[in-house]
């Protein structure tokens, strides 16, 4: 089955965005498609979005969806184990596209204040998790992914490497991105664990320090 195109991800983070809204929940764009809109050259696979409330949960908030748009749909996870329902958007026949419904807490996502919410005009619109903790949680991912059991997941910490990689090069010649200035806001457990991450990273590939430096990390 054909992927996705990046105006279908888009499209379909603009519904989801659109039936949140209507639902009064805001929200903001985390993962791939995120950082596309940054500008990341990578087309993402699916739509990952942190929903700003403590009211619902996740199978709510998928339920919402469903409710808010007939496009939106959830099926059994593959894992036999999962008690949880996959919700993906239809593209077409037999084209769909995944959306991941986060929560502040999961994954260590940090509550972003409505006032940080990072808006491209460029890009429809679309709410943003900040930049800084876009890239704390994306070293996050290619840790955990490094370190999992499943080798499907090991091998996503090379996508992982690629987009930390693009994403520094944004955030020190595009963004001027300063962990002083723009990490006042997130919780010390959430900067300390990045801090313990870049030096693994940068064990890893060392040609990485000077970037992670000039944005206030210690190599």
């Amino acid at each position: 089955m054909l992927g996705p195109s990046l105006y279908e991800v888009e499209r379909v983070a603009q519904a989801t965005v659109a039936a949140l809204l209507s639902a009064g929940i805001r929200s903001c764009l985390v993962g791939g498609m995120a950082c596309s809109i940054y500008g990341n050259s990578r087309v993402p696979s699916d739509v990952d979005i942190v929903c700003l409330t403590d009211e619902h949960t996740q199978t709510e908030l998928k339920a919402i969806l469903v409710a808010k748009d007939s496009n939106f749909y959830t099926i059994a996870s593959k894992d036999p184990r999962a008690t949880y329902r996959v919700l993906w958007y239809r593209l077409g026949y037999r084209r769909a596209c995944k959306v991941d419904v986060l929560l502040p807490g999961i994954m260590n996502i940090p509550a972003v204040p409505a006032p940080r919410i990072v808006y491209k005009r460029s890009r429809s619109d679309l709410p943003l998790m900040p930049f800084l903790p876009l890239l704390m949680l994306k070293l996050q991912a290619w840790m955990d992914h490094r370190a999992a059991d499943k080798l499907y997941l090991r091998e996503k910490q090379h996508v992982d490497v690629r987009d930390i990689g693009d994403l520094l090069e944004l955030a020190v010649e595009k963004y001027d991105v300063d962990l002083k200035r723009d990490g006042k806001w997130l919780p010390e457990s959430f900067v300390r664990a990045a801090a313990t991450r870049v030096k693994t990273y940068v064990r890893n590939f060392p040609d990485s320090a000077e970037s992670w430096g000039e944005i206030g990390f210690s190599a």
